[in-house]
């Protein structure tokens, strides 16, 4: 029988996988072309942090609630990387991202001056995430927490 702890593991990596196929529809129905890189990167909508630490703390306090009757020092832990991870991703990453763009095109028009024609590498621009991308994951990780966990229980009871 799987452990709480693997079951726990097995939603939180599930609903970051889930949000990085997401991601990767998402971006292929507005470009109308696949970009397989988006399956490993950062940034867009979805985010896949907020979907991970979300269904992490999410999952944890289910399960405590369940064994329990109360929620323990695992979920206050996890609440508060969950706090840190979502509130990192729109403010400093985000951040990073606008001075990535701020930088690619200072690049682009010193280039078009100089007459330089040298493909350099871009900065990656698509670090952080907007407000909607964050609640996105946010929500992402909520449902598949809780599909997970209704689902794991449904196992338990019927086998043991």
């Amino acid at each position: 029988m799987i452990s709480t702890a693997n079951a726990v593991i097995i939603i939180t990596i599930s609903a970051m996988v889930i949000a990085q196929v997401l991601k990767f529809f998402i971006d292929f129905a507005i470009n109308k072309k696949p970009n397989e890189s988006i399956l490993i990167s950062t940034g867009g909508m979805p985010s896949s942090h907020s979907a991970l630490v979300t269904s992490l703390v999410t999952a944890i306090g289910l399960f405590q609630i369940y064994d329990t009757g109360k929620i323990g020092l695992e979920f206050a832990i996890s609440f508060v990387l969950a706090l840190v991870v979502v509130h990192d991703s729109m403010g400093i990453r985000y951040e990073a991202s606008k001075h990535a763009r701020a930088l690619n095109e200072i690049k682009l028009r010193l280039n078009l001056i100089e007459n330089i024609d040298i493909e350099e590498k871009k900065f990656k621009e698509s670090l952080g995430h907007k407000p909607k991308e964050v609640l996105a994951g946010i929500l992402l990780g909520c449902l598949v927490a809780v599909l997970g966990f209704v689902l794991f229980r449904l196992i338990w009871e019927h086998l043991g």
